[in-house]
């Protein structure tokens, strides 16, 4: 199926057959790989990538992404602005048309993006942006804010101005190739991936629960999509989190 040719009937049979598949997990990772998996198996003409990010408490990482999210702070100093609930966008879920695509601890830039400056959120045009067009703020300062020693009122921040649970964010760009932010740069920065895959609408949908985690799936595309079919997919996210709200609350996040 065609994502841009999809009818409202199309996307409820979609919906349906998802809804199966994330019953079945018993973990947030196992929801998430569940869930892009399947989108991308509906809509394999169409969609080049697609991927799953929850922002989940540093302290509550595995090793390997403890050490993935430490190699960001070191790299970009960023050691005073971290602590144990600082939020960190982790990869959970990834299904493309690479083999590398489809395997989650194969991805070495994105798996674990701690959310603690905004000044270094700014450098990653894409999460910058689609931060900001879901609506969402961190309650980050110029330079810090999301962790540092200074006690629990960032978490607070986090939890406080995520809009409440019923929010869905959406994140939209219409050409990967041409798509640029304030500042001149490509929103899209990776223009070999774009170009080498013929990725041209990109778009994000979002979900908060109410610990103030965000769930967000990206998907890259190889056509133009418009937004307002972009906007009939929403139901996705908002089943996902449904399906996972228990995983969450019960601590089973990853895959034993």
């Amino acid at each position: 199926m065609h994502l841009s040719r999809s009818t409202p009937h199309d996307l409820l049979d979609v919906q349906d057959r998802l809804r199966a598949y994330l019953q079945a997990t018993t973990s947030l990772e196992a929801a998430a790989a569940a869930c892009v998996r399947s989108l991308h198996g509906e809509f394999s003409e169409s969609i080049v990538l697609a991927r799953l990010f929850v922002s989940l408490p540093f302290a509550t990482l595995p090793e390997a992404l403890r050490r993935k999210a430490w190699d960001v702070v070191e790299t970009q100093a960023l050691h005073g602005f971290v602590n144990d609930r600082t939020p960190i966008l982790t990869l959970l879920g990834t299904y493309g048309r690479e083999p590398a695509w489809c395997d989650r601890n194969a991805s070495a830039h994105h798996a674990a993006i701690p959310l603690c400056s905004q000044s270094f959120v700014d450098t990653i045009p894409m999460i910058a942006r689609m931060l900001q067009e879901m609506g969402v703020d961190l309650g980050l300062g110029g330079s810090g804010g999301g962790g540092g020693g200074g006690g629990g009122g960032n978490e607070d921040k986090h939890v406080s101005r995520i809009l409440g649970s019923g929010w869905t964010g959406l994140f939209y760009v219409d050409d990967a190739r041409s798509a640029r932010d304030e500042h001149g740069r490509r929103i899209i920065p990776a223009a070999d991936f774009v170009e080498r895959h013929g990725v041209r609408t990109v778009f994000g949908l979002g979900k908060a629960y109410a610990n103030g985690s965000i769930a967000t799936l990206i998907v890259f595309t190889n056509a133009i999509v418009p937004r307002n079919k972009v906007m009939d997919l929403a139901a996705v996210i908002t089943l996902f989190k449904a399906a996972t709200m228990d995983h969450l609350q019960n601590g089973a996040i990853f895959d034993a």
